[in-house]
C-alpha cells in the first residue's frame, strides 16, 4: 500500500511539476512574443520607403542619399545611379553603372575583361568616385579593365550569388572574391534591419544561410521577398511575426538588448542550439561575449562553406579564383596594436586552400612596420568610413604583384 501511495504521490508531483513547467514555458513564450513584436514594430518600414526601394529613384540623381540601393528579387538589392556627398574632404561622389550592373568602367571600357571582382562596399568602393576605385587604379597600371561587381551591404553569400549569376555567361577568366569584416555575419541575415534597425539603408530581406555547425550543415535560403508585393508585407506586423519569429538573429538581438541580466538559459542558449554551437565553446563568459562568440562561430562557418562553393564553381567553369580579405579601420588598428583577430581560424583554414589569398591586415602591418608612430594617425588617411582614394590605391598596389603572377598571359606592361 505504501509503495502504491508513494507511486501515486510521485505521479501527482510530476504532474504538478509538468503543469508548472508548462505554465512557465507558455509565459516565457508570451513574453518573447511581446518583446519580439515590439521590436519588429520598431524596425518596420513605411510604404513610401518600400516604394523608393523598389524604384531606386529617391528623387533627382544628385539629391539621392549617397549610394542608392534598388530591389532585386534574387539578390536582395543592387545599386542605382546617384551622386553622394560623403567623399574625401567633403567632396561629392559619382556612382554610375554599366548595363550589366557593374560599376562604370573608366580605363579600357571597350577592351575584353579577364578580371571580375565581387564583394560588398569595399569592393564597390563606396565613398569614392568611379575613377577612384582600386579596380580602376589596378586597371590603369596593368593596361586592361578590371570589372567591379561589388554591391554595398552584401554578405559573402550574396557576393557569391552575384558571381554565379554573372559568371555563368562568361567563359573562363579570373575572379576576385573580396570579404570584409561584417560580411561573415551578414551571411546569416534574413532581414538586414533585424540586426541594424530601421535606419539601415540596405535594410531589406536577402538570400541567406541557415547553419548547424555541430552537424556541418549549411542550408541556402532564398530571399523571402520574391516580388515587390512581398516587400509591402514588411509593413504588416502580423506578417513579420509569422515570418521571423523563429529567426535566430531575432532571438540573438533580443538577448543582446537584455544583456544586463543573467539570461543565458532563457535566450542565449537557444541561439547556440539553433546554430549548432557546442556549449563548451561559449561557456564561462559574459552574456554579451557569449552572444558575439556564438554569432562569430556560425558566421565564419558559413563563409567557409561559401568559399568552398566558389572554389568548386570556379574549377567547374575553368576560372581562376582569388580571395581578398578587407577590413575596417577598427580591425586594422586592433591588429597593429597587437590584439588577436576575430577571424584567426578562418584565415588558418584559407592557408590550406589552393587559390591565392591577399590578407589586407598583413599588408597594413607590413607597411606600418616601416612607419611606426601613432596608429590612429597612420590609419586615418586610408579611411573615410570606407577607403579613401588613397586607401583604394594602397589596395590596388597590394594586389598588383599577385595579379601579375596570376594572369596568363601576363598583362601588357609585364610581357
Amino acid at each position: 500500500m505504501m509503495r502504491r501511495r508513494e507511486f501515486l504521490n510521485g505521479l501527482l508531483g510530476a504532474s504538478v511539476a509538468a503543469s508548472s513547467f508548462g505554465r512557465a514555458a507558455k509565459a516565457a513564450d508570451r513574453d518573447y512574443e511581446a518583446r519580439a513584436r515590439k521590436y519588429l514594430r520598431s524596425i518596420m518600414p513605411d510604404r513610401q520607403r518600400v516604394a523608393d526601394f523598389i524604384s531606386g529613384e529617391y528623387g533627382p540623381r544628385d539629391k539621392r542619399p549617397g549610394e542608392v540601393f534598388q530591389y532585386d528579387p534574387e539578390l536582395g538589392w543592387v545599386h542605382h545611379q546617384a551622386v553622394g556627398s560623403t567623399g574625401v574632404d567633403g567632396s561629392k561622389v559619382f556612382y554610375d553603372y554599366e548595363r550589366d550592373g557593374a560599376r562604370k568602367a573608366v580605363n579600357f571600357p571597350e577592351a575584353p575583361h579577364r578580371i571580375r571582382t565581387y564583394g560588398d562596399s569595399f569592393t564597390h568602393c563606396s565613398q569614392a568616385s568611379n575613377n577612384e576605385t582600386w579596380q580602376e587604379y589596378l586597371a590603369a597600371h596593368i593596361q586592361e579593365p578590371v570589372r567591379n561587381y561589388g554591391v554595398g551591404g552584401y554578405s559573402v553569400y550574396q557576393a557569391y550569388r552575384r558571381m554565379v549569376k554573372v559568371e555563368k555567361n562568361i567563359r573562363g577568366g579570373y575572379v576576385i572574391l573580396n570579404i570584409w569584416d561584417d560580411d561573415h555575419y551578414r551571411n546569416l541575415d534574413a532581414w538586414r534591419s533585424i540586426r541594424f534597425g530601421q535606419g539601415s539603408r540596405c535594410g531589406f530581406t536577402l538570400p541567406h544561410l541557415r547553419v548547424d555547425v555541430a552537424q556541418g550543415r549549411c542550408q541556402q535560403m532564398e530571399n523571402v521577398s520574391k516580388t515587390p508585393e512581398d516587400l509591402y508585407r514588411l509593413c504588416d506586423e502580423d506578417y513579420l511575426w509569422r515570418t521571423f519569429r523563429d529567426d535566430p538573429l531575432l532571438q540573438m538581438v533580443l538577448a543582446a538588448r537584455q544583456g544586463g541580466r543573467d539570461i543565458s538559459a532563457s535566450l542565449v542558449d537557444p541561439v547556440a542550439v539553433t546554430f549548432g554551437i557546442p556549449a563548451e565553446k561559449v561557456a564561462n563568459t559574459h552574456v554579451g561575449q557569449r552572444i558575439r562568440k556564438i554569432h562569430t562561430e556560425a558566421a565564419l562557418f558559413a563563409t567557409r562553406q561559401v568559399v568552398t562553393w566558389a572554389e568548386a564553381f570556379a574549377r567547374a567553369n575553368q576560372k581562376q579564383l582569388m580571395v581578398m580579405l578587407s577590413f575596417g579601420s577598427g580591425n586594422v588598428k586592433r591588429h597593429l596594436s597587437g590584439q588577436s583577430r576575430f577571424d584567426r581560424e578562418f584565415v588558418d583554414w584559407l592557408g590550406g586552400r589552393s587559390f591565392p589569398v591577399l590578407d589586407m591586415l598583413e599588408v597594413f602591418a607590413a607597411d606600418y612596420g616601416s612607419h611606426r608612430g601613432d596608429i590612429d594617425r597612420y590609419v586615418a588617411p586610408f579611411y573615410n568610413g570606407h577607403h579613401t582614394p588613397k586607401g583604394n590605391f594602397f589596395t590596388a598596389w597590394a594586389l598588383k604583384d599577385r595579379v601579375v603572377r596570376w594572369l596568363d598571359p601576363k598583362p601588357r606592361p609585364y610581357r
